[in-house]
């Protein structure tokens, strides 16, 4: 059976690493957690771990899983893994055993034939998996003698069973069809870039900074001229935004809602002159509007301590050095509980600033619940040949249908690209069927218009067409805030706006950190006020409708 951490803790330098320490789990699972990392070391190849007994069992396969029968993938047994590891993905330095970049490419729960234990005893472990890549059934058979024994890694055989999760030809090879993150929807080209490096909160800045969590360098230039509206001197900014309620904390610091900032003036985008003082003065004039959306809600956060143009990454777990106003809640994670922030009050939006946070995205479910989602998401991310018109309509249909099921939606932009429609829900459902609902709606759009949707996140598929992203819906998965503040050029503002609002094009930075605080004030009725007082629930009705009831575990009625 499993020998434990102890070869997991002796291969790894964890002052040098950003690998989670971790601990054997003390209880058993009631579910079991499945997930894959595709691993950039020194060869490309794809760690398989399923957890039992307190620990991930893993298995290196070099070619990654092929949902072809036929194939066997050569899957060496390694080390096990801590529970931990589960939510990693970063660069591991250079030097440091397994060096190279690691990304999670599935994740999800299995569910062995029979005895997992003497299953794994004998090699030959047979099991159902539920991932949101890899579904069915799968087997891993242990091989004895050939060309691969004698060495320390013990060699298997990672093998798909013939179900209706089985694919023949190019579709089997879905490691090459959906090559990127479940995570982030990053590559892991982009991932080794740094635009996803993990920070880890157990340690200080410096030791992060040896890991490779953050790399120095100088900020980038912006990609593009500043629009007309956001090209505004630093000095004229810092100016306007320090002459109100203004209240001196020391030299050079400055304290708003009760938080002392440091280096106010620093530029946190230059080329719209918008300042760490300026986001807070931001948070003091929109934080009404925002908490709503974000109280009690577990975060994902994206700092970067020097401006969006700097070195950005992210941030999960809570650290001792966070303002005391920002709010910890505590969120099960494997066989223990993580501790998270969450922004309930004015000054934990101002705290966060400080902490160099640009960017808030809050789970879709609220502390201390945070298994039963009460917002559902369908993000609408279109390729950069489409239209706005065409998303606008898109967008619409979704709505039509929504309406038709009997489930009122809201709208809002991203700050990017897209648009996100926005469904409040009572907290009847766990996250499997959430996204099991939003998946099929999803599927039917690819379904009936293949044209002009996609569901698939794969970048080959989604020329011309509108990648409707349901993975929002998953445990852990977050978007960004109602009134959230993006990490891009000229501070573009996650903004809820009204349907009738689609006439014209109002993404990227159209709304704005300095033009969102003057929109809620001239505004006569607000977009969302009906968000909070919506009651509705997902139903069997709804779900038999869709096609998708069959396969739901049994839903609370309206």
């Amino acid at each position: 059976m499993s020998t434990g951490l102890a070869r997991y803790h002796e291969k790894r330098d964890f002052r040098a690493t950003p690998e989670p320490r971790g601990h054997v789990g003390r209880r058993k699972a009631k579910v079991l957690t499945y997930l894959i990392q595709k691993h950039a070391a020194s060869h490309l190849h794809y760690d398989f771990r399923l957890e039992l007994n307190g620990v991930l069992l893993s298995w290196a396969v070099p070619k990654g899983p092929s949902l072809d029968p036929g194939d066997r993938r050569l899957a060496m047994h390694v080390e096990d893994h801590p529970l931990e590891y589960g939510g990693f993905e970063g660069t591991i330095p250079k030097g440091q055993y397994g060096g190279g970049t690691v990304m999670l490419w599935d994740r999800g729960t299995w569910e062995p034939v029979g005895d997992p234990a003497e299953g794994y005893r004998k090699g030959h472990l047979k099991f159902d998996l539920r991932g949101q890549k890899l579904k069915g059934r799968w087997a891993l058979v242990k091989m004895h003698g050939g060309k691969y024994g004698g060495g320390k890694s013990e060699p298997w055989l990672l093998i798909k069973d013939s179900d209706e999760a089985a694919a023949h030809g190019t579709r089997a090879h879905i490691v090459e069809t959906e090559p990127d993150s479940v995570l982030t929807g990053r590559s892991i080209e982009q991932i080794a870039g740094g635009d996803s490096r993990e920070w880890r909160s157990d340690r200080s800045v410096k030791a992060n900074l040896k890991a490779g969590a953050v790399e120095k360098k100088e900020p980038a230039s912006p990609k593009r001229a500043p629009t007309k509206k956001a090209r505004t001197s630093a000095k004229s900014t810092t100016t306007s935004t320090t002459t109100a309620k203004t209240q001196p904390a020391g030299p050079g610091r400055i304290t708003v809602a009760g938080v002392s900032l440091s280096h106010p003036d620093k530029l946190l985008f230059p080329e719209a002159g918008i300042t760490k003082l300026s986001l807070a003065r931001y948070y003091e004039r929109v934080a009404g509007h925002m908490l709503p959306y974000v109280k009690n809600r577990p975060l994902s956060l994206v700092r970067c301590p020097d401006g969006w143009g700097g070195q950005c990454f992210y941030q999960k777990h809570a650290a001792e050095a966070v303002h005391e106003a920002v709010q910890r809640v505590q969120v099960p994670e494997g066989d223990h509980t993580a501790t998270y922030l969450a922004a309930d009050s004015l000054s934990a939006l101002v705290g966060l600033a400080q902490w160099g946070v640009i960017e808030l995205h809050p789970w879709g479910a609220r502390a201390p619940h945070p298994d039963k989602p009460d917002v559902l998401i369908f993000d609408f991310d279109p390729a950069d040949d489409v239209p706005w018109a065409r998303l606008a309509q898109g967008v619409k249909m979704l709505k039509t249908l929504l309406d038709d099921l009997g489930l009122k939606s809201f709208l809002k932009t991203t700050g990017g690209k897209g648009l996100h429609v926005v469904v409040p829900v009572r907290p009847t459902l766990d996250w499997d069927e959430a996204k099991h609902f939003t998946r099929t709606v999803a599927e039917l759009f690819a379904q009936t218009f293949p044209d002009r949707f996609t569901s698939t996140m794969s970048k080959a598929q989604r020329a011309g067409r509108i990648f409707i992203d349901y993975l929002r819906n998953a445990e852990g998965a977050t978007a960004i805030a109602p009134y959230g503040v993006r990490a891009r050029e000229n501070a573009p503002v996650s903004t809820p706006i009204a349907w009738r609002e689609l006439a014209r094009d109002v993404r990227f930075d159209h709304f704005n950190v300095k033009t969102v605080p003057a929109r809620l004030a001239r505004q006569r009725l607000d977009p969302w006020k009906d968000f909070a007082s919506t009651r509705q629930s997902v139903t069997r009705a709804m779900l038999d409708k869709l096609g998708a009831g069959a396969t739901l575990r049994p839903v609370r009625k309206s």
